[in-house]
């Protein structure tokens, strides 16, 4: 068996989905246990006999040629294609023709942690006679690829994830026939030049090989997972133990004995200090932790970002004595970003906003409102509409959803009061003053927008998640309609719209209540069940019974609010399990699958205070169909 002595490695991309950790590494450095993995890539190809390696680049260019040029000699020759203008996988290829022989070579994305045989991919490529051969998983990624009897019919499968599909890895062994395929110049895709080549009579192998692992490393959590698996292969087993939380350390970083970091890698130069916290966190290049981190830190003056640097002048901050702490991805097209600042010690959180939602704009007049009238909310540091940015009193990280499982009854209940005093005020004080003098408000809940909550539980959460005919559906939609009606004809309050515990955000005692763009006019039944009916937290029944008494003790005339409570909660529990099966089936924010058990759980408490709904409850009854949501 011959085995190709030349790779190609794909070093090139931006890293978009990692960002604004790109913005100072390029993703093929990042370090998985000490290691870039770009290394780890060389290291492969290195033990199976290649001996001249190519590698291009484009974002952070500089990085990739100086880590090759001091990356100690190993006998394997590495060199760097620079693309000034990016070429994507296939006009990469062509750029790199010079480099190329009549035998076959190696391509690899640099990006990939892999840990595999070569052998079966190389004795399938000579079996088939094929044009390119990839290495294919059949349980990881998205399984886009149909293949069968070893060969490749489509990339782009209309039943992903089905029999017969599989994910293609970025990894392949390549005939130079490959480059007929391909565009003479410009930006190209190799999967196009696949494509064109099996149009034309070339065979594309896809081999699953047993025993083997992959990796991509394209996303915050992915890039912590990995470092995860890795310590249950055979060669990275030193780094760790299987279940143990683990701590990936760089060069020349510092942990106090006092301080926590759980799963969670520290690049070079960081320093943790005494009760620190670092929680399933990322920590680049020289940051200093004082405080609890849960997703990423960078230093402020690494980071090539002109509106942080704006926004850190505008409040009279030093860059070098700041830290830049991006927040997970919510289920709404805004980016929020903590900064903290060391001289002066403080903080604030930075939030981005897109105006395909108009509501985005809306809530800095908003919060003014709310505090105008006693309802307690983040200040408005910055405002600056036009850029769609604005910065907001940073009211920590501690809400309702994370809090309650830590708490005694009375300590939740006493919580829950704080939070329904707020609310009551929302209901009336503030109610009262947007009915004397009107302001701009998210379009009050209507039949229409009720309609629209219920088609949102019917086409991305039953149509996703259960198998159901058109009659049953037909049946489901009539039941959900019945329930409108009473919900137009209740009284009208200004409501906050998401009232759930993630928005409850507590901070030395005092409840905060915030994401509240969406505030409008609308029946207080809906915000109450959204609070006490939520799939985020559990309640028990008689405490879900005693919050509701309290609540009513504080308004007038709440008996309209007692007597819809249950019809809200199918309401706001269907609209939630909605948007849970539309956020799920993004990348970024699959992670609302886990709720949707919770969720069912609470639909089908409410299903049974109500009669008429007899079709949706039985939909409901075999839970099968969520389980592997979570």
């Amino acid at each position: 068996m011959k085995y190709p002595r030349k790779a190609f490695i794909l070093a090139a991309g931006f890293g978009s989905r990692l960002l604004p950790l790109t913005q100072i590494k390029p993703k093929p450095l990042f370090p998985l246990w000490g290691t870039p993995a770009l290394g780890h890539a060389l290291d492969l190809l290195k033990s199976w006999g290649v001996q001249d390696a190519l590698v291009n680049a484009h974002h952070h260019a500089g990085q990739v040629l100086e880590y090759l040029r001091t990356r100690p000699a190993d006998g394997m020759k590495c060199q760097l294609s620079y693309e000034p203008e990016i070429l994507g996988t296939g006009g990469a290829l062509t750029k790199a023709r010079w480099f190329l022989e009549e035998d076959p070579f190696w391509m690899l994305n640099a990006d990939v942690l892999a840990e595999l045989s070569c052998e079966p991919l190389i004795e399938a490529h000579r079996r088939h006679g094929a044009i390119a051969t990839l290495w294919l998983h059949p349980e990881k990624g998205p399984r886009t690829v149909e293949f069968r009897e070893g060969l490749v019919s489509c990339f782009k499968s209309s039943a992903p994830g089905t029999d017969g599909t599989a994910t293609f890895c970025g990894l392949q062994l390549l005939s130079p026939r490959i480059l007929a395929h391909l565009p003479p110049t410009g930006f190209a895709s190799i999967v196009d030049a696949y494509e064109r080549a099996m149009l034309a009579g070339e065979k594309v192998a896809g081999v699953e090989v047993p025993k083997s692992y992959w990796a991509d490393i394209g996303t915050p959590d992915s890039y912590l997972a990995t470092h995860r698996e890795m310590t249950t292969i055979p060669r990275w087993k030193k780094f760790g133990v299987k279940g143990v939380p683990f701590v990936s350390k760089g060069t020349g970083t510092t942990v106090h004995p006092r301080a926590t970091v759980i799963d969670s890698v520290l690049w070079d130069n960081v320093t943790v200090t005494a009760g620190a916290s670092i929680t399933h966190a990322i920590i680049s290049d020289g940051v200093r932790v004082d405080s609890p981190v849960d997703y990423m830190a960078i230093k402020a003056e690494q980071l090539a970002d002109p509106v942080i640097t704006r926004i850190l002048a505008a409040l009279k901050w030093e860059p070098g004595r700041s830290t830049v702490m991006p927040l997970p991805p919510r289920g709404s097209a805004r980016t929020f970003t903590r900064l903290l600042s060391r001289n002066p010690a403080s903080s604030a959180i930075a939030v981005r906003y897109k105006l395909d939602r108009p509501e985005n704009a809306l809530y800095t007049s908003h919060a003014r409102f709310l505090a105008r009238h006693c309802v307690s909310v983040p200040s408005v540091l910055l405002d600056w509409p036009d850029e769609q940015i604005c910065v907001l009193e940073d009211v920590g990280s501690d809400n309702l959803e994370h809090l309650v499982p830590k708490l005694t009854r009375t300590a939740c209940l006493a919580l829950y009061k704080k939070t329904l005093d707020i609310v009551a005020r929302l209901h009336t004080r503030a109610t009262h003053a947007a009915l004397r003098r009107p302001f701009n408000l998210s379009m009050p809940f209507t039949r229409h927008l009720y309609e629209w909550e219920q088609n949102l539980f019917c086409d991305q959460f039953l149509n996703r998640h259960r198998a159901l005919s058109d009659r049953t559906m037909g049946q489901i939609r009539k039941e959900l309609a019945r329930l409108i009606p009473a919900q137009v004809r209740a009284p009208r309050v200004i409501i906050h719209r998401d009232l759930q515990s993630s928005n409850v955000m507590i901070l030395n005692g005092t409840v905060y209540l915030i994401d509240f763009q969406g505030m409008r006019f609308g029946t207080a039944a809906y915000d109450l069940a959204s609070l006490l009916c939520d799939p985020y937290v559990n309640l028990p029944g008689e405490m879900r019974q005693e919050l509701l008494d309290y609540y009513l003790d504080q308004i007038p005339n709440g008996q309209s609010v007692r007597e819809l409570f249950w019809v809200a909660a199918v309401e706001r529990l269907a609209q939630a399990l909605g948007a849970f099966g539309r956020l799920g089936s993004v990348p970024t924010t699959s992670y609302f699958l886990k709720h949707i058990p919770a969720g069912v759980r609470q639909l089908q408490n409410a299903l049974n205070q109500l009669p008429g709904l007899e079709t949706l409850k039985r939909s409901l009854e075999d839970g099968g169909y969520f389980s592997n949501d979570t």
